[in-house]
């Protein structure tokens, strides 16, 4: 009988605790529930509470480190997203990532981890982590510079950090294959290219040179592309090349006088009338060059004109039959 009295008591006892503690659960419950919604209603911001910082300033080339930054939530805002931005010569080992740290009362706390790795050496400057969280705020912290310093030659420790993962080495040798492949392709056809090119090319003698020289000269004058003053300059030295490619003359070494009189003593095998036409032709031109004689658009056309008709008339005869023959 005793012993199921005292039964009796240690249970209702029992009962008494596991009401109490149930009660007393109840009631934290219900004041957190009051706290969560009073403090979910305030507005309340995100605040950081320490910014990402590396012991010491420098690292190990290739060495794997993590910045961490501490962020308190106040309840009722979660963390949303967590990116990063390393600066060149650091590079992310992983995904940046949030870890829940304490729980307190009104707040929780939360890390923001980097995974960084260094791929160069020397200064590495800043970079940037952006944080976002459920109430549409976001935080953008600084990741600090560093040193990247080089390993030892004797070290046994030659992982060197790189932007390549496994995926991207696998596939390497199909890439290189496929950049010899244009490049093969493109070597071709510049030498298909450059050989229908030669067999296209042709000197041209110093009649077509000259002719086509006189053309070309005739259309910047008139498009208004070269001064009247200096299409006479360039006529003449037209004729004067085409001369001493043709007959062999030194004209383009002579003064007209001297020129001129090589041609009084028959040199280069002209008729009078191309005789005349030279002295009067390369007078006037001396007189615009040298005295600064206006020129005239309709004395230069009649002046091009003859220059034209003296080179097509002193084509050697074979070579102007065979050119006229189709």
């Amino acid at each position: 009988m005793k012993k199921e009295m005292k039964k009796n008591r240690f249970f209702k006892l029992f009962l008494q605790l596991c009401a109490i503690v149930l009660l007393g659960a109840l009631v934290f419950c219900a004041a957190a529930g009051i706290k969560w919604y009073k403090v979910s209603k305030s507005g309340e911001l995100v605040t950081v509470v320490s910014e990402p910082a590396l012991r010491g300033g420098a690292v190990r080339l290739g060495e794997k480190f993590t910045l961490t930054a501490e962020f308190r939530l106040p309840w009722g805002v979660n963390p949303s997203l967590l990116t990063a931005e390393p600066a060149d010569g650091s590079q992310l080992c992983a995904e940046p990532k949030f870890l829940l740290n304490k729980i307190r009362w009104g707040y929780t706390l939360w890390n923001g981890e980097v995974p960084l790795q260094a791929y160069a050496e020397g200064e590495i400057r800043d970079g940037r982590l952006n944080a976002s969280f459920s109430n549409n705020q976001t935080l953008s912290l600084k990741l600090p510079a560093f040193r990247s310093n080089p390993l030892p030659v004797d070290s046994a420790d030659l992982e060197i950090a790189s932007r390549i993962d496994g995926k991207t080495a696998s596939q390497l040798p199909l890439y290189a294959a496929i950049a010899a492949a244009v490049l093969l392709v493109i070597a071709l056809a510049a030498y298909l290219i450059r050989r229908r090119w030669k067999r296209a090319a042709r000197i041209l003698s110093p009649w077509e040179a000259a002719v086509n020289a006189i053309h070309a000269l005739i259309g910047r004058v008139r498009s208004g592309g070269l001064p009247l003053e200096n299409s006479v300059a360039e006529l003449t030295d037209i004729v004067r090349d085409y001369l001493e490619q043709r007959f062999r003359l030194r004209a383009g070494h002579q003064t007209t006088g001297e020129f001129l009189g090589d041609l009084e003593r028959g040199g280069g095998g002209l008729s009078d009338a191309q005789r005349d036409f030279l002295k009067e032709f390369l007078s006037a031109a001396d007189m615009v060059k040298f005295a600064r004689l206006p020129a005239d658009r309709a004395l230069f056309e009649n002046a091009a004109e003859k220059a034209e008709r003296l080179v097509t008339e002193t084509i050697p005869a074979e070579k102007n039959k065979k050119e006229q023959t189709p």
